[in-house]
């Protein structure tokens, strides 16, 4: 009976919130890391769930992807539930999101996901040219690291360079393109937590167009439900039960959805709504756990 907390960074700050509230309840929990699981002989644990806080399988090398991955379907098989599910874990990217998003119509920037640097190119360019701006950005990075705006690139020769040094720097060889959408000077998060919106936050930064409190932005508690069904109807199509929704307003008042993160920070909501969101999450877990 009880949780697993699977993950390689046990010290953050969300992660540690949850473990005081599961403990606080008197829940079993335990916490293991990819080194302390060996394949094929994995242990045989007395647990309900799995929850697996951090992005371990978006950074690191390609073999420790697959490693993590094995052992991650292993204990869903075994166990039952892995939050977020794995296969959620596997396919979380910003392109990922992409493709749902086109899939469904959900209103999303003009995208281009390629490792062809004369395609990245041609896509800049092209809306450069035309008096748009343009937004690139790592695929699975969060918190706004390597979010750049391209505008201010003096030259077409420039570009091409700085498009070849982001790939070594930030894009690890793959390249996210986005039309920038001119907005409200605000974005909107909203915290998934099962079938259920459990907080929003009203997120804004006169100093630059990335909104994140880590790139030094400010939020605000946000009570208007207008964007719940949306960020629901994202949350699913991506597969994730515990997300962070970010949904951008058009200057025109168009909705759009900018990013699911299935590791999303939520310190500055809860500090910004008093909403506890890690006991939310443990309320859900709940759910999953043998009385």
């Amino acid at each position: 009976m009880g949780v697993i907390i699977f993950t390689d960074n046990p010290t953050v700050h969300e992660t540690q919130l949850v473990l005081g509230e599961l403990r606080a309840r008197g829940i079993p929990t335990k916490f293991r890391a990819p080194w302390d699981i060996s394949l094929p002989e994995i242990p045989e644990y007395d647990a309900d769930l799995v929850y697996a806080p951090s992005n371990m399988l978006n950074r690191g090398s390609t073999f420790e992807l697959i490693h993590r991955h094995l052992i991650l379907k292993e204990l869903e098989e075994r166990i039952g539930t892995v939050i977020n599910p794995v296969d959620s874990l596997l396919n979380y990217s910003k392109g990922h999101l992409t493709l749902q998003m086109k899939k469904l119509g959900i209103p999303h920037p003009e995208t281009l996901i390629t490792e062809n640097i004369d395609k990245a190119y041609n896509f800049a360019s092209g809306l450069l040219d035309s008096g748009k701006n343009v937004v690139l950005k790592p695929i699975c990075k969060g918190r706004g690291v390597g979010v750049i705006r391209l505008d201010r690139i003096r030259s077409r020769e420039d570009l091409l360079q700085f498009l070849a040094w982001y790939g070594r720097a930030h894009g690890q060889g793959v390249y996210y393109l986005q039309e920038f959408i001119h907005n409200q000077g605000h974005d909107i998060r909203c915290m998934v937590v099962g079938d259920e919106v459990v907080g929003r936050e009203k997120r804004s930064n006169p100093n630059d167009f990335r909104y994140n409190l880590s790139a030094g932005g400010t939020a605000e508690n946000f009570l208007d439900p207008v964007y719940d069904e949306l960020s629901l109807k994202v949350a699913d199509a991506v597969g994730f039960k515990i997300t962070g929704i970010d949904v951008l307003p058009a200057a025109d008042g168009t909705p759009y959805i900018l990013e699911a993160n299935c590791f999303p920070g939520y310190t500055g909501l809860i500090e910004a709504t008093g909403i506890p969101i890690h006991e939310r999450i443990v309320d859900y877990f709940e759910g999953f756990i043998r009385k």
